[in-house]
C-alpha cells in the first residue's frame, strides 16, 4: 500500500461490496467490541501472530464504523492528536499517564485527609 488513504478507500470499497456500509452502526459498535476481545486474548496468550491480526480487524472495524457514523477517521486522530500534544503530567512506573490537572486534584485531596 502506498499510503493511508489508498488503503482507507481499499477498505470502504470492500464494506461496501458486502453491504456493511450500509448496515446498522451498533452492529459494527459489536463488531469492535469482538476485535478488542480478541486482541486482549492474544495479548494476554502473547500470540504475536493473532494480536498483529486483532490490531488490524479492529482498525478496519473501526474505519468502517467511522463511515457509518459520519466521522472522517483522519480528522478525529488528527483533533484527538492535538489535544493530547500539548499535554503534561506523569507517567507512573506501570506506564499509566496521568495529567496534570488530575495530580492536582489528587494532591488537593491529600492536603483534605
Amino acid at each position: 500500500m502506498k499510503n493511508y488513504e489508498e488503503l482507507f478507500q481499499k477498505i470502504i470499497a470492500w464494506a461496501r461490496e458486502r453491504k456493511i456500509d450500509q448496515a446498522d452502526p451498533r452492529v459494527e459498535f459489536m463488531k469492535m467490541t469482538e476485535e478488542l476481545g480478541e486482541l486482549s486474548g492474544a495479548y494476554n496468550k502473547e500470540n504475536r501472530a493473532k494480536l498483529i491480526d486483532s490490531i488490524g480487524d479492529l482498525q478496519i472495524a473501526l474505519l468502517i464504523f467511522c463511515k457509518l457514523v459520519g466521522v472522517d477517521h483522519y480528522q478525529a486522530m488528527t483533533s484527538a492528536y492535538h489535544e493530547i500534544a500539548q499535554r503534561t503530567g506523569m507517567t507512573t512506573d506501570d506506564g499509566v499517564f496521568i495529567k496534570k490537572k488530575d495530580l492536582k486534584m489528587i494532591n488537593d485531596e491529600k492536603r483534605k485527609s
